[in-house]
């Protein structure tokens, strides 16, 4: 339906119990949103558990238009994204709305453009070379690990200003990663979904009790109390390490101050910078290792993709086309959301205030008058193309747009190109890629396994 019809009612939904609903968006959700949209059209209202007021999914252009352009102060994007608040803290970038969104965005931006993104450009190569010199020739491997490793060094760099290796941060990253692995398991994401925002602390102050340690989530509540101690001793220690000349992010909020003078907290500074490296790190690894995934299914793209890059390099427009199109085809994420802090017409539907209404990726990208023939994979879709924000929007759109939309594009061309140029990948034999559901992010199963065949 689009937004020029009169206004209605909800749009129809799925009659199931919200317990199902919520069983089917856990273990088959793209197959089930298929489901939906084939059954209801481009419009629909799911019921989930523990929520009183709806959801309205939208697959419609016009809708998704509405959703960037209306007044932020009335499509809470924060409210929108309450689930992660266990994870990244109340102070997170992501769970903000209105001028202390606006405030905390303007001091976060500066390092993910321009000058200083760019001069991240050699860490980036860097990282990449050293890693692929880790990876075995003739062996299966996860390149999806690999990717993790990679961007994971950069962000720390762009945070702390240091590698990994570094023995100040080294802690935090192992810890880190631990969290990572545990809270994206089929438990962690079963906990993240399934457990109230206002009882998440309840369920980690039960794994804290003597006996806690037999809970099934123990682990995964120790791996996010270790990663906050380290997170917390590195701020404290760098509150008194002069920070003047340096460049990299925490430094610089360290030197911020809002319009009364005041400082971050350390809630504060705890909160974004693990938001950062959550952020920075995971949702950019995937997406190498989609598009590698892609690439090795399409030798014809493969092949076209790798000659330009050996003519352009990272700036070629056919490597930028192919991350592109991987980002249609296999979003890292399938829907993103406004929650209305007061009544409101969109697309064509009343809904009512602390309604949550969703502009979903996946089904937009996936939309046959769209996109022709959408499960095929063709770059060319997008190469001296310009692509309207209402029907291709992996990174969000309007006013909360992925802070680190043009750095993650950045990064990705380079540590792609680089790959590309010094390494000969095969798929593993037998391997079946197939997508799976990490936490609140889609990745490839088994961490993708390729084989080397030879290293440039």
């Amino acid at each position: 339906m689009s937004a020029s019809r009169s206004a209605s009612t909800l749009p129809p939904g799925p009659p199931t119990r919200r317990f199902v609903n919520m069983v089917r968006w856990l273990v088959t959700p793209l197959p089930w949103l298929d489901e939906l949209a084939a059954r209801y059209g481009n419009a629909f209202t799911m019921r989930m558990p523990r929520l009183d007021t709806p959801m309205v999914i939208f697959a419609e252009p016009d809708a998704v238009r509405e959703l960037w352009t209306g007044d932020p102060l009335e499509l809470h994007a924060g409210q929108a994204n309450a689930v992660l608040r266990s994870v990244l803290g109340e102070h997170s970038l992501l769970l903000l709305d209105g001028e202390r969104h606006l405030r905390e965005r303007r001091l976060m931006l500066p390092p993910f453009h321009g000058d200083r993104m760019r001069a991240y450009g050699d860490a980036m190569r860097d990282a990449a070379a050293r890693e692929i010199e880790r990876w075995p020739i003739g062996r299966p491997f996860p390149v999806h690990r690999a990717t993790q490793a990679i961007t994971l060094e950069v962000i720390m760099r762009t945070i702390f200003g240091v590698g990994g290796d570094d023995a100040r941060v080294a802690p935090l990253r192992d810890a880190l990663v631990r969290w990572t692995a545990l809270g994206t398991s089929r438990l962690g994401t079963a906990l993240l979904l399934l457990v109230p925002p206002e009882r998440a602390l309840d369920v980690r102050q039960l794994a804290r009790r003597p006996w806690g340690r037999f809970l099934p989530w123990a682990k995964i509540v120790h791996a996010q109390a270790e990663t906050d101690r380290l997170m917390r001793e590195l701020i404290a220690a760098r509150r008194h390490e002069p920070t003047g000349g340096r460049d990299d992010i925490l430094s610089m909020l360290l030197e911020a101050r809002d319009d009364t003078g005041a400082a971050m907290t350390d809630d504060q500074l705890r909160d974004e910078m693990l938001t950062l490296l959550l952020a920075g790190h995971e949702t950019t690894a995937t997406t190498l290792a989609w598009t590698i995934h892609h690439l090795l299914e399409h030798p014809a793209w493969l092949d076209r993709v790798r000659a330009e890059v050996r003519e352009l390099g990272d700036g070629s427009p056919l490597l930028d086309a192919a991350i592109k199109e991987t980002l249609r085809l296999t979003p890292i994420v399938p829907m993103v959301g406004r929650m209305l802090a007061k009544p409101r017409t969109i697309g064509g539907f009343d809904l009512p205030a602390g309604a949550f209404a969703l502009a979903s990726i996946y089904l937009v990208h996936h939309r046959a008058d769209l996109w022709p023939d959408p499960a095929r994979f063709d770059p060319g879709r997008f190469v001296g193309k310009k692509i309207d924000p209402s029907t291709y929007f992996p990174f969000g759109g309007g006013a909360r747009r992925c802070l680190g939309m043009a750095f993650a594009s950045y990064e990705m061309k380079i540590v792609l190109a680089t790959i590309l140029a010094r390494t000969e990948l095969a798929a593993a034999a037998g391997a079946r890629v197939k997508l799976v559901r990490r936490g609140i992010t889609f990745a490839p199963s088994g961490g993708m396994p390729v084989v080397m065949t030879a290293r440039r």
